[in-house]
């Protein structure tokens, strides 16, 4: 290599020429000095990643007219969130949800009596591809709530609401997870009104459902083979407690329901052998001490992605002033509820939703719905310590103002 004037290979007698040092401490610079820059670029490339944080995709239904989907992204480092694109829908859905893949959305609706599918493959933009209306037991009835198995054949639920008579139905799927036929539908009581339904990850599955009207908790069991439901049991719960929606803890011996009327949530023990329910184990209050119960109504109880918190929501009545809460309790690890950690006004009444809904990539955040304020927001636990959190705030709202957004939302990634 030239270097001062002079070729120095290693191998030649100008190796030892006074000009060596020179030259490989020119050399050795230019190697730091490249190295330096390789570095420096790939530092301001990982803080360009940092800055501009990890996006979320995230799905929400409009509970009532216009028929839409509408796709969002959140940015958890700028805490921007938008939405990115409006789909028209099959009909308002009360509820939506996904399939065991992702792949497919599902959708019910208290405006038309049946079930949407929506393909996710294209861009990740819903696309309607078939609906399957109400039949048997549950024909011509409305819907608050769609649940999709995770266990193959990936079975779809549903439950009639607001009743009387309320029943349920399982749906097949095809291959691509599009809706196929009905495979079953079955009678509650003559005064039930079915909202939300949670699935054991037992086989065969357990499936329970949350009965507002009857105040119970059903327990049916899904064949495998043809999706047919056989009752288990029926728990009854408090008259007047209303059970709103239900959630599983993933090891199956613990069910929670959240009781829209009694403004509390519940921990119910579940029976090993036959999977029904056996008996309340511990409640708490979703509103404050000395609360008018009739002013609020509570709505939403899930868990978050790792099973070590549960999100609650109370709603305040609309003809009221009053806001609604947003309540985290910490679980141990079979699931028992240890305390509740905090519970915090939310910004607004609620409405007809103020459904929360955990986030699967961080156990402290969320996303919060508002029908008919229209809105979504983002939610994050604060001042935790040691994994316990002293409240919560919301970080992110996007107004979708179209009159009907928004029911529950989903998160994508």
């Amino acid at each position: 290599m030239p270097c001062h004037g002079i070729y120095c290979p290693h191998s030649s007698p100008c190796s030892m020429h006074p000009a060596k040092a020179a030259c490989l401490h020119d050399l050795q610079m230019n190697m730091i000095l490249e190295s330096l820059h390789i570095l420096f670029w790939a530092a301001w490339a990982s803080l360009a990643r940092v800055a501009s944080g990890e996006k979320h995709r995230l799905y929400v239904g409009n509970l009532s007219p216009p028929a839409s989907l509408h796709a969002l992204e959140f940015d958890d480092e700028s805490l921007a969130i938008r939405v990115t694109n409006t789909t028209p829908a099959d009909a308002p859905h009360a509820w939506i949800t996904f399939n065991h893949d992702k792949t497919q959305i599902y959708g019910a609706s208290l405006q038309a009596p049946r079930i949407a599918s929506y393909s996710m493959i294209n861009n990740m933009v819903p696309r309607p591809i078939t609906s399957m209306t109400a039949e048997g037991t549950c024909f011509n009835h409305t819907s608050a709530f769609v649940l999709a198995s995770a266990q193959h054949p990936y079975r779809v639920f549903t439950g009639a609401w607001p009743g009387p008579n309320g029943c349920g139905m399982s749906i097949d799927v095809d291959e691509s997870g599009s809706l196929d036929h009905v495979t079953d539908s079955w009678s509650y009581a003559a005064n039930s009104g079915l909202h939300g339904l949670a699935l054991g990850n037992s086989t065969p599955e357990r499936l329970y459902s949350a009965d507002l009207n009857g105040d119970a908790i059903w327990t049916h069991k899904i064949s495998p083979e043809n999706g047919k439901a056989a009752l288990v049991g029926k728990l009854t719960v408090k008259a007047g407690s209303h059970p709103r929606h239900l959630a599983l803890h993933p090891a199956g011996k613990l069910l929670y329901a959240v009781m829209e009327a009694g403004n509390r949530i519940a921990a119910y023990s579940i029976d090993e052998t036959t999977g029904a329910l056996s008996k309340e184990l511990s409640t708490f209050s979703l509103i404050p001490p000395g609360s008018n119960s009739s002013g609020y109504w509570s709505a939403e109880v899930l868990l978050s992605h790792d099973a070590r918190y549960i999100w609650a929501t109370a709603r305040a009545q609309s003809n009221t002033n009053r806001t609604g809460y947003i309540s985290a309790f910490l679980l141990d690890d079979a699931g028992l509820i240890v305390k509740r950690m905090f519970r915090v006004p939310t910004t607004t009444t609620g409405g007809v939703a103020n459904a929360i809904s955990p986030a699967p990539w961080g156990s402290e955040w969320a996303a919060m719905t508002d029908v008919p304020k229209g809105y979504v927001q983002i939610w994050r636990m604060t001042g935790g310590k040691e994994g316990v959190y002293a409240g919560a705030q919301a970080v992110a709202r996007v107004d979708i103002a179209d009159g009907g957004c928004c029911a529950n939302a989903i998160w994508y990634d």
